[in-house]
């Protein structure tokens, strides 16, 4: 009778481990199947761009946990790169993009080595305001593509399009904000 009790109570333990378990594994299976939620984001090292002056900007793209997105030059020619197209309103000058350096990585869905973004990528430019500009705000329009991909599969393309305002600020305006991404420098050179 002990032994069949002993039986009985292990076999609970083990429907009530597995009865725990499984759901978890699911949970973290379907995280890893879905596309991440990666938003876009503007950063301009001045509160205003100054009339006559260069002054630094980014996009930053926060990749969550578990996530990358193919870097600018992926390596693999299968690969889909992460690009980023700026349009500006007559006059203002947008220099070529800086990406960040790649990290080269394996995954389970591909035998070549793959370059990606983990964590946080961001795309440098820097943005040119002519002298003769007007004060005020005006809209700079982004186009950023990027592949996302989990460790076993990669998601379709995403292409997000960003409205930017730009505050036009006069040749001595702009004070520094976002030192942390900017390094407490920005450059502000005469146009």
């Amino acid at each position: 009778m002990i032994n069949r009790h002993r039986f009985i109570r292990a076999a609970l333990l083990a429907t009530l481990a597995i009865t725990l378990t499984v759901p978890a594994v699911f949970v973290a299976a379907r995280a890893q199947t879905t596309p991440p939620d990666i938003s876009p984001k503007f950063l301009l090292a001045t509160d205003k761009a100054p009339r006559g002056r260069t002054t630094s900007a980014a996009v930053v793209l926060n990749i969550p946990a578990g996530y990358h997105v193919n870097a600018h030059n992926p390596v693999s020619k299968f690969a889909l790169p992460t690009k980023l197209e700026i349009d500006a309103p007559g006059g203002i000058k947008i220099s070529p993009v800086v990406y960040p350096r790649a990290i080269g990585r394996r995954f389970s869905f591909s035998e070549d080595r793959l370059g990606v973004y983990e964590n946080r990528a961001m795309l440098r430019f820097n943005i040119t305001v002519p002298p003769d500009q007007p004060t005020g705000t005006t809209e700079l329009k982004a186009r950023v593509t990027y592949q996302s991909c989990s460790n076993q599969v990669c998601f379709p393309p995403v292409k997000r399009d960003i409205s930017i305002p730009l505050d036009i600020g006069t040749a001595n305006e702009g004070k520094q904000v976002n030192g942390k991404v900017f390094g407490g420098q920005h450059k502000r050179r005469r146009g």
